[in-house]
């Protein structure tokens, strides 16, 4: 029975951290030519600027799937492989912290991606980094404007 009640735990772990996991995806994974619908209607700055260095850069994965999948597997193998009843606890526990880093590494690998680091001087003499996951064409000499709006930058072609 207290095997089942820490499986239940670890369920409800791997739930919740599937729930942290959706929201990174649908708030952080816009591009720079993909507005949110509560962006319409909102005023954004925008600045002038000449990208002066383009650098390929890794962008690290996500990793709350990969430990809530990898807690639910660690402790149900852990769990069926010891005999004893007593033993299926502290199995289910090791097993499910080990499968948590296991899983989180594993996703963290698989997801990561490749973006790109802008170095921007504009054209009021200060220098800008920005990083988007879109080269989108462009080029070191090219001429930008930097829009922003809040926590969003977006770099557009003059």
């Amino acid at each position: 029975m207290n095997s089942k009640i820490v499986l239940l735990a670890l369920f409800v772990i791997f739930l919740s951290s599937c729930q942290s996991s959706m929201n990174r995806f649908t708030q952080d994974e816009r591009g720079a030519n993909t507005y949110s619908s509560t962006e319409t209607g909102k005023l954004s700055s925008v600045s002038e600027g000449r990208i002066i260095s383009i650098k390929p850069i890794k962008l690290s994965g996500s990793k709350a799937l990969g430990s809530g999948v990898g807690t639910v597997l660690g402790a149900a193998i852990a769990t069926s492989a010891v005999g004893g009843e007593r033993d299926k606890i502290p199995a289910a526990i090791i097993g499910g912290l080990l499968g948590a880093i296991a899983g989180q590494t594993v996703e963290e690998s698989a997801t990561a991606e490749t973006g790109f680091e802008f170095m921007i001087k504009l054209n009021n003499g200060k220098i800008k980094v920005f990083v988007q996951k879109s080269q989108q064409g462009l080029r070191v000499g090219d001429q930008v404007y930097v829009i922003h709006s809040g926590q969003t930058v977006r770099l557009t072609r003059q």
